[in-house]
C-alpha cells in the first residue's frame, strides 16, 4: 500500500511539473511576443521624432535665412509667415474661407 501512495505522489508531482513548465513556457512566449510588438511600436516612435528632427532642423536654418536678410526682404517673409501660418490678414482685408474644403 504505500508504495502505492508513493507512486501516486510521483505522479502528482510529475504532473504538476509539467503544467508548471508548460505554463512558464506560456507565459515567456506572450512576454517575448509582447516585447516585440512594443520594439516594434517604440522604433516607428524613433522614425516620426527623426523625421521632426529633419524638419525643425530645416525650420531653423530657414530663420537663420532670415536674421541674414535686409529689412525689406525681412518683412516680406514676416508677412507671408504670418498669412501661411498664422491666418493672418492686414487691415483692412477680406478674407474668404473655403468651408468646402477643397
Amino acid at each position: 500500500m504505500k508504495k502505492k501512495k508513493t507512486s501516486d505522489k510521483k505522479r502528482f508531482v510529475s504532473a504538476a511539473l509539467s503544467i508548471g513548465l508548460i505554463v512558464f513556457a506560456f507565459y515567456a512566449v506572450f512576454t517575448l511576443v509582447n516585447q516585440q510588438v512594443e520594439i516594434s511600436e517604440k522604433k516607428q516612435q524613433l522614425e516620426q521624432l527623426q523625421n521632426d528632427i529633419v524638419v525643425q532642423e530645416v525650420k531653423n536654418d530657414e530663420i537663420k535665412q532670415v536674421y541674414e536678410l535686409e529689412d525689406d526682404e525681412n518683412n516680406a517673409y514676416i508677412e507671408r509667415v504670418a498669412r501661411e501660418e498664422f491666418d493672418y490678414s492686414k487691415q483692412g482685408e477680406r478674407v474668404f474661407i473655403n468651408i468646402a474644403g477643397e
